[in-house]
């Protein structure tokens, strides 16, 4: 058995290299950090070749876990062959990392990916003079059209040449960086030629639009909230349909369970637990299927990294490491993910503060809810659940800052490299692989997580200390464990023994909350007094600590009890102080709206009063003298002289 190892940069396409290679389908993005783990497969043509794919890496000088994993891989593994996949659209940032595997005196292939879109973008590449530069045969592929892929492997196998350098300066200057990077820029200008295309300019001009420090959020602000109307528009279509189907089918099986003779409490369980749970799962993947689809979409042109960087300054502003900002921009779509890719800060502290903050981002189970929430209780606004994202990003910000106050979390901050890929029309072919990954994981993970409490939730609310309890709900466990608890939530404006059993399911999987919603009360509007009450539920969701899966991926992170425990308490807290301050202020408006308000206007004028005070009481902001600015001011006079 042979192992070929996949070594690149981030977002250099060696997971797409790896997926063409293996036939696997490992999830691929335009962007950084799709790849935190090593990953195995068999080479499709050949079961006797391994190809491992690494995660995306700059340098092995880095200390954070992802770069020590490639590395103690490559050293104690010994792969038979390296195959250096560099991206051929920005060759000299890739090159960096081959001058560090030349080290490793490990047979090395230089695979220049992506050599179909260098004439789009006017690069041409001497391919026979970089090979000559490294004594490394080199193979312009690609990975997405499985163009030169047998070559790639056969030379791999075949070649038995070390990399290796003879020029001079480099090996006088090897350990010196800025030397380094020196000989990588003289060597390429020889090698590489540009001209800068139309696309190049046009994307150039429609980054300064969507990188804007003014225009940039808003523009993400209104492609969010499309996103979210499309799902939740064209989706509610579909789930209405499915929805009514499902209903009339329950209600036949109902009625003929019951000509039969079959007991009331079987037929519940068909019909309350299994058949309800099977179509409420059904009726609401059109809007997820339209969702991960315009998600993908975005990731896969490239914008996700764009809407990175538009938050790179707040974060900072509140004392976060820039580092953050990718696991946490995953953990939009997976949060098990996004604490995995933690892996690629450095400081312990700075990603002890991630993994704490990670989940306060909605992934896509959240936002599942937070899509029903707003079409069910808010009338199909699409602002209600796309505000999710920037209430998340807000207490990331705020709560990030009240950690860095402890000396536990007050890392200086490190240098990060933020990788901006090319904007480009996305890849149906990889749109459809993100959606089939995250449809599949919603019907078979997810399914069968809310099946499973579905069923035990109406066992619970079916059954009591005196049996069977039917119809009389308050006899039922279910009802004796949410009663209970409810206190705890009655400051939040959610007091309902409903709610509280929900947010208990939400702990094994969030989308549990819907099931359990629509399980236990017949109208779901009723429960919640008023809408703030409903956005303050929501807000609860998205800070309160994330599923199973997600808490068993933090507490091996953390690889720490202790921290891990205090993690889970702080973002309860969190939860609980940002849902009591939206209950508090809703009421407030709602009862004393037109008080407030006036009083907030009396507070203004005041406050401009005393501002005006004060600068004259300092004087003239033209002569700094006690004049007042009037018509005795010194210089107000030799301006107007003539």
């Amino acid at each position: 058995m042979k192992e070929i190892a996949l070594v690149g940069n981030p977002n250099c396409g060696k997971t797409t290299l790896f997926n063409a290679l293996t036939g696997n389908h490992q999830r691929v993005g335009n962007w950084t950090g799709v790849t935190n783990e090593i990953k195995k497969g068999l080479y499709k043509k050949d079961k006797q070749i391994t190809v491992v794919d690494l995660p995306g890496i700059y340098s092995f000088r880095a200390g954070s876990v992802d770069v020590n994993n490639a590395y103690n891989y490559i050293i104690k593994s010994a792969p038979n062959a390296i195959i250096n996949v560099v991206d051929g659209t920005n060759l000299s940032r890739n090159l960096y990392l081959t001058l560090e595997l030349i080290n490793l005196k490990i047979p090395t292939v230089i695979a220049v990916n992506m050599c179909d879109e260098l004439d789009k973008n006017g690069i041409k590449i001497d391919y026979y003079k970089l090979s000559k530069l490294f004594n490394i045969p080199v193979i312009p592929v690609s990975a997405l059209k499985n163009k030169n892929l047998n070559e790639l492997i056969k030379f791999a196998i075949e070649n038995k040449n070390k990399p290796s350098i003879t020029d001079i300066l480099y090996k006088s200057n090897s350990q010196n960086l800025e030397k380094r990077i020196e000989f990588v820029e003289d060597k390429l200008s020889s090698i590489v030629t540009k001209k800068q295309t139309r696309n190049q300019v046009f994307t150039q001009k429609l980054d300064n639009v969507l990188m804007n420090a003014t225009f940039g959020i808003p523009i993400f602000f209104i492609l969010m909230t499309l996103v979210y109307f499309l799902a939740i528009k064209i989706g509610g279509v579909f789930g209405s349909e499915i929805t009514f189907f499902f209903d009339n089918f329950t209600n036949k099986i109902e009625s003929s369970l019951y000509n039969k003779g079959v007991s009331v409490w079987l037929i519940s369980l068909i019909c309350d637990a299994i058949l309800h749970a099977i179509g409420g799962i059904t009726s609401f993947l059109p809007q997820i299927l339209i969702l991960f689809i315009l998600l993908a979409l975005i990731e896969d042109s490239g914008y996700a990294a764009r809407a990175t960087f538009l938050f790179d300054g707040f974060f900072t502003k509140f004392g976060l490491s820039g580092k953050s900002l990718l696991p946490m921009m995953v953990s939009c779509g997976c949060t098990v993910t996004g604490l995995l890719s933690s892996r690629t800060i450095e400081g312990v502290s700075a990603r002890r503060m991630t993994i704490f903050l990670s989940p306060f981002m909605p992934c896509g189970a959240k936002s599942a809810v937070f899509a029903w929430f707003s079409s069910v209780l808010f009338n199909g606004n699409a602002l209600i659940a796309s505000s999710m994202y920037f209430l998340g990003i807000v207490c990331v910000g705020i709560f990030g800052n009240v950690l860095k106050r402890f000396k536990a979390f007050s890392d200086e901050d490190q240098s990060f490299v933020l990788e901006i890929p090319t904007l480009r029309l996305p890849s149906i072919k990889n749109v459809f692989s993100v959606m089939w990954e995250k449809v599949k994981e919603f019907t078979t993970k997810a399914g069968f997580a809310v099946f499973t409490v579905s069923v035990f939730l109406w066992l619970l609310k079916n059954i009591g200390v005196s049996g069977y309890v039917g119809e009389n709900v308050e006899k039922s466990f279910l009802y004796l464990l949410g009663d209970k608890i409810k206190y705890i939530f009655y400051p939040l404006g959610f007091s309902s023994w409903q709610t509280s059993v929900a947010l208990l399911s939400g702990i094994f999987a969030k989308e549990a909350v819907i099931e359990t919603l629509e399980l236990v009360c017949y109208d779901v509007t009723a429960i919640f007094p008023s809408t703030y009450t409903a956005y303050a539920f929501m807000a609860f969701i998205l800070l309160s600590p994330p599923c199973i899966a997600a808490l068993s991926t933090a507490k091996n992170e953390l690889n720490s009890t202790k921290w891990f425990l205090f993690m889970c308490l702080f973002q309860f807290c969190s939860a609980y102080i940002v849902a009591l301050t939206i209950n508090f202020f809703g009421f407030m408006f709602t009862s004393f709206g037109n008080l407030i308000l006036s009083v907030i206007i009396v507070i203004i004028i005041v406050i401009s009063l005393i501002y005006s005070i004060l600068k004259m009481s300092n004087g003239c902001s033209l002569c700094h003298k006690k004049c007042r600015g009037g018509a005795k001011c010194h210089k107000r006079e030799k301006r107007f002289t003539i």
